[in-house]
């Protein structure tokens, strides 16, 4: 049974279900959370399923953005903080990317808690 089939499972066994459509990137079947949430298994993404004649409109919530966003922005500062103290000059392009991210960060925990 592939990685994919044991995800799958899981969710279902977790009240999900399995959707007729498939992912657009990896063609893995979609599965819908007990949630309500359409997410691919194999990508490990939130999926918005729109109809062919109907709009493309963003339908994330913003609480679920700001998680993605702090994590991505938490990954980068560990990023930079690894290129710096890996560098053997001190950059002032480095610590001033590193005060931005902060700042970001800052501006995106400051909107969580909103």
């Amino acid at each position: 049974m592939s990685q994919a089939s044991k995800k799958i499972a899981k969710v279902l066994m977790e009240g999900g279900k399995l959707l007729a459509e498939s992912c657009p990137v990896c063609s893995t079947p979609l599965v819908q959370e007990k949630s309500g949430e359409v997410y691919c298994v194999n990508c490990q993404k939130r999926v918005v399923i729109v109809s062919k004649d109907e709009e493309i409109v963003e339908k994330l919530s913003l609480p679920s953005v700001l998680a993605e966003l702090e994590e991505l922005m938490v990954n980068m500062i560990h990023k930079e903080v690894d290129k710096i103290s890996s560098s053997d000059k001190s950059s002032v392009d480095g610590f001033e990317r590193l005060n931005q991210m902060l700042e970001v960060l800052k501006r995106i925990r400051e909107l969580k808690a909103t």
